[in-house]
C-alpha cells in the first residue's frame, strides 16, 4: 500500500512540475511586444505561407501573398481557391486584390494575449457585387490565422505570420 501511495505522489509531483507556467526570456518579451505595439497601432501584415479552402487540401503558397493593415488602409493581394456561387464577369479576376479606405475594423485582446481582429471593407462591395470580410487571429509569437469570408464563394483560411 506505501508502495502505491509513493507511486502516486511521485506521480502528482512530477504532474504539478509539467503544468508549471513557461515564462518567456526577455527575448521573447520584447518580441511579444512588438507585436502588440503594431498590431495596436494598426500598422501590421500578414505574411500567407499557406491557405485551406474549404473544399480540398492545404495549399503552400510560394508567392508573397499578404494582408496590409494600416490606420487608413487596408490592401489585400491573396489567392482563392475554392467554389464560387457566382461567375466572375473576368475569369482571370477571382484572386482576393483589392485596396480600400473605407472599412470597419474592431480588435479584441484575449485573456492568453492573442489577438482577434474583424476587417470589414466597405467600399469594394460594388466590384462584381461581392462584398468580403476578414477574421485574423493573432497569436502572442506572431503566428496567424486569416478567415476570408467573400458574399458570393466559398469561405478560405490562410495561415502565416504576421511582421
Amino acid at each position: 500500500m506505501k508502495k502505491i501511495l509513493g507511486i502516486i505522489s511521485l506521480f502528482l509531483i512530477i504532474l504539478f512540475i509539467g503544468c508549471k507556467t513557461k515564462e518567456l526570456s526577455p527575448e521573447q518579451q520584447i518580441k511579444a511586444q512588438e507585436y502588440v505595439d503594431k498590431i495596436e497601432s494598426r500598422n501590421f501584415i500578414f505574411n500567407a505561407n499557406s491557405a485551406q479552402p474549404m473544399s480540398g487540401r492545404s495549399i503552400n503558397l510560394n508567392y508573397n501573398y499578404y494582408l496590409k493593415v494600416s490606420k487608413d488602409t487596408v490592401i489585400a493581394n491573396l489567392p482563392y481557391y475554392g467554389r464560387s456561387y457566382v461567375a466572375p464577369i473576368n475569369p482571370r479576376d477571382i484572386s482576393i486584390d483589392f485596396t480600400s479606405t473605407n472599412f470597419l475594423y474592431s480588435e479584441n485582446k484575449k485573456k492568453d494575449g492573442a489577438y482577434e481582429i474583424k476587417i470589414v471593407p466597405k467600399d469594394i462591395a460594388n466590384r462584381e457585387n461581392e462584398g468580403i470580410s476578414f477574421l485574423l487571429k493573432i497569436s502572442p509569437d506572431g503566428y496567424a490565422t486569416l478567415n476570408a469570408l467573400p458574399t458570393n464563394r466559398q469561405s478560405i483560411s490562410f495561415y502565416g505570420t504576421v511582421e
